[in-house]
């Protein structure tokens, strides 16, 4: 045999007799393998075990915990709701307070008013002569249109002379019938023009008189504003008048020259139509309605009171009216001279007040609320306005600033209020700071509303 393939033998041999000599030491229970299998049995264990053990494996890190920005507490029935705020978050929100006084306020009470017409609001315009309605050109005049003082409404053509050379029987009749209203128009003209002018005269002395007094202390001012108003209707009064016999006249020495044109009728002043009588294409006779005009810048309130109250509101003072379901919503009116008037089955008598309406927010014949004046002061509970809260039932909430970073809703009862302030009935103690600005936030944060 070669020398390799000896020393190849010779290692196998080695290797048997080493596995030889191992499988006999496990056979008979030698301590040294024994002991060294058992620690590498433990040893594997031990790994396996750490690996699966919490804390000894990856693990990501925990998150930070945060700190809520407000706390909602609530611990019985009996108990206010609080709400409690991280400094940061009181400082973002720019919570502001003001203490609850008691101040000296006026009396009141609300009553039910009824909007009306003034006195003179509406004029009605009738036909001066008997004649036939034509177009203005323009649009046909519909109840609700919106005119200007001087607007052509209708075009009317006069009766007064016939229509063919040969007149009719009925045209005859006619014609007699339109010159017999003609001359009936002028006379009752000419008495309006006089009863015009005898009115300005006497609206005239008035106001010399009432300045007179107010000029020595005897008088007011308000008796020279009435005087001034009854002035001012008497010389629209007059210029009405004089412009309708100018018509009149103009309307005869055509009639008489045979060269009748048609005449316009204008709307008397700015307003609305409220009605219109007749429609194009009619004949009408004289005096006939043909559309009435009502001016609905001004309105009055009449307000009903009792009798045995009567005495105890300030008439001479102005009122808060307010539109039903919308008592944020106020507007000042002052008294006003009218006629007076009451109801003996409601066993009342009427107060009145004129009511700006420009913007037509009112309307004749609708119901507000009105805050009459009463004699006398009285103290009361006043906060602003911007701190009271309502729920959706309608209950007042303003939130008590009890202690640092806390805020406890309380329930107050308002008796009424105006631009900035609010008059309670029943509320926190007189010095207990309230909050103002931030109020909303903290109502939103206590109802999951806010962010």
């Amino acid at each position: 045999m070669t020398r390799p393939e000896n020393r190849a033998r010779r290692n196998v041999t080695s290797v048997n007799r080493a596995r030889a000599i191992e499988n006999r030491d496990r056979a008979v229970g030698n301590p040294r393998i024994r002991k060294w299998s058992m620690c590498r049995s433990q040893l594997t264990f031990g790994l396996i075990l750490l690996w699966f053990l919490p804390g000894c494996g990856p693990q990501k890190a925990a998150p930070a915990q945060k700190t809520a920005p407000a706390k909602i507490e609530h611990p019985n029935e009996g108990d206010a709701y609080r709400v409690v705020l991280t400094a940061k978050a009181e400082e973002r929100l720019q919570i502001s307070t003001a203490p609850v006084e008691l101040k000296a306020v006026p009396r009141t009470r609300t009553l039910g008013g009824i909007i009306a017409l003034p006195d003179g609001a509406s004029v009605f315009v009738t036909a001066p002569v008997v004649g036939m309605l034509l177009s203005n050109g323009e649009v046909t005049p519909l109840p609700g249109q919106l005119v200007t003082a001087g607007q052509t409404v209708f075009q009317l053509r006069p009766l007064l002379s016939p229509e063919r050379e040969v007149p009719t029987a009925a045209e005859r009749v006619a014609m007699a019938n339109a010159r017999a209203s003609l001359i009936t128009s002028q006379i009752t003209a000419d008495g309006d023009v006089m009863q015009a002018a005898a009115q300005v005269e006497a609206a005239t002395i008035a106001l010399d008189r009432a300045k007179r007094l107010l000029a020595d202390k005897a008088g007011s001012a308000r008796d020279v504003d009435d005087a001034l108003a009854r002035l001012d209707i008497a010389t629209k009064g007059l210029e009405a008048a004089q412009a309708r016999k100018s018509l009149l006249d103009k309307l005869t020495l055509e009639a008489n020259e045979g060269t009748i044109e048609n005449i316009p009728v204008h709307a008397p002043r700015d307003g609305m139509l409220r009605t219109v009588s007749a429609s194009v294409g009619q004949t009408v006779s004289v005096a006939a309605p043909l559309f009435e005009v009502v001016d609905l810048k001004t309105l009055w309130v009449r307000v009903p009171v009792y009798p045995g109250q009567r005495n105890e509101f300030v008439t001479s003072s102005n009122a808060l009216v307010r539109a039903l379901g919308h008592s944020s919503t106020e507007v000042s009116v002052k008294p006003v001279s009218a006629p007076p008037s009451a109801d003996p089955l409601a066993a009342t008598v009427d107060l009145f007040y004129e009511l700006p309406n420009a913007d037509g927010r009112f309307r004749p014949g609708e119901r507000v609320e009105v805050v009459l004046p009463v004699k006398g002061e009285t103290e009361a509970l006043a906060i602003p306005r911007a701190a009271v809260l309502r729920d959706i039932h309608g209950v007042a909430w303003v939130y008590v600033n009890s202690a640092e970073h806390t805020f406890e809703r309380h329930r107050v009862e308002v008796h009424f209020t105006t631009k900035e302030t609010a008059v309670l009935s029943h509320g926190p103690e007189v010095g207990t700071p309230v909050v103002v600005d931030g109020a909303a936030e903290l109502f939103g944060t206590e109802f999951g509303a806010g962010k």
